[in-house]
């Protein structure tokens, strides 16, 4: 096998692993541990249990002088119920000054290279050594160069024999090993949908979300992992499975989103959207909890839970809201609403008189007022 197929094979299994770097600075910011515990929870809606957590252990890692290992925490859940958008808040928090507002470099985004997302280790068996070398490498250069990094290993419960022993190799390294001493100071967040069925028949024997005990959730998620790699043959002992399930720190439960959760979402979407209108179209719409009822109402439940959780609230608002706000953007466009000839209109989305879509009403034109006699 020649140096330049070599090269190429290196390159193109990163280009198919899809290595995302999602780029700040290079350090975490040294108010942190605050900005974790301030912006993560009230970001993601409906999983105290999960993101306390997340900045309890976040926390007492920044907090650690001389870490031996990195953090690692496994994030569970079905889709769609802020798993992904959990470590892109926690991404913010831990490289901004000020994670929720518009100054300092972007994050997540170019502004962030010290965040990086592994979105996949699936390779032909041909490809598959050279592929999974390139990937370790990749990895630990990024934290050479940025000893404070977020990681994270998207899906990692379905990783194969050789995929899972690359991830011992980093994760459960012994003391005085390489590769845990270049990641000691890093956090590992490794993301899986695995457990969702155990979290939702949780949530319903509880009969109230609130009612779920953080350990017996963890205790659930730890053994349905363990359970399946120690099911798949590769020539590990239970042992081995145990080592690699050792470092993780903390397993957090992201439980199944109810209707609460995904109206507050849909709010959020409508703020943002009717925000975007007004800026670019000049239609100012106002919305009310009727508006977001409706929107919710049309979701697709299965008993008490969002079946898409929270992805709904997106398709819902560009479905119904973006249709109404584009229609009263294309009248003021044509000449103004009313005959008004305005340049911008303010009103409230409402739903309409079939029930079946919402629509813009602009407020009545304001009387001039009339001059003193």
């Amino acid at each position: 096998m020649t140096p330049a197929y070599l090269a190429w094979s290196a390159t193109a299994a990163l280009a198919s692993l899809a290595l995302h770097l999602v780029g700040g600075p290079a350090e975490f910011h040294p108010g942190a541990c605050a900005a974790v515990r301030a912006h993560v929870p009230a970001t993601i809606v409906g999983q105290p249990l999960a993101t306390r957590a997340m900045a309890d252990a976040v926390c007492d890692h920044l907090a650690d002088e001389a870490p031996t290992k990195p953090l690692v925490l496994s994030a569970h859940g079905p889709p769609g119920v802020g798993k992904s958008a959990s470590h892109a808040a926690l991404a913010a928090a831990l490289y901004r000054a000020d994670p929720g507002g518009s100054t300092g470099p972007p994050c997540p985004g170019r502004g962030c290279p010290g965040y990086r997302v592994v979105f996949g280790l699936d390779y032909t068996p041909d490809e598959k050594p050279a592929a999974l070398a390139a990937v370790k490498a990749s990895i630990l250069d990024h934290v050479a160069s940025h000893p404070q990094s977020l990681l994270v290993i998207e899906e990692y419960d379905k990783l194969d024999c050789g995929a899972r022993a690359l991830l011992r190799s980093l994760l459960g390294a012994g003391a005085g090993d390489a590769a845990r001493a270049a990641l000691a100071r890093s956090v590992v967040v490794l993301e899986s949908n695995a457990g969702y069925a155990q979290l939702h028949a949780m949530v319903e024997e509880a009969g109230d979300r609130e009612r779920v005990e953080p350990e017996a959730a963890a205790r659930v998620l730890k053994d349905l992992v363990f359970g399946a790699w120690t099911d798949t043959p590769c020539g590990e002992t239970p042992a081995d499975a145990s080592r690699s399930l050792a470092a993780v720190d903390h397993f957090l439960p992201f439980l199944p989103l109810e209707r609460e959760h995904l109206a507050e979402l849909v709010r959020r979407r409508l703020a943002v959207r009717a925000a975007r209108s007004a800026a670019a179209d000049g239609v100012a719409a106002r919305f009310d909890s009727s508006v977001v009822d409706f929107l919710v109402d049309r979701a697709d439940f299965d008993g008490r839970f969002p079946v898409e959780g929270g992805a709904e609230a997106g398709k819902l608002v560009t479905r119904y809201a973006s249709r109404a706000l584009a229609d009263a953007a294309a009248a003021l466009a044509a000449g103004g609403v009313a005959g008004t000839h305005a340049t911008t209109v303010a009103g409230a989305l409402a739903v309409g008189v079939d029930g079946r879509e919402l629509v813009f009403v602009p407020d009545p034109p304001r009387a001039a007022p009339e001059l003193a006699r």
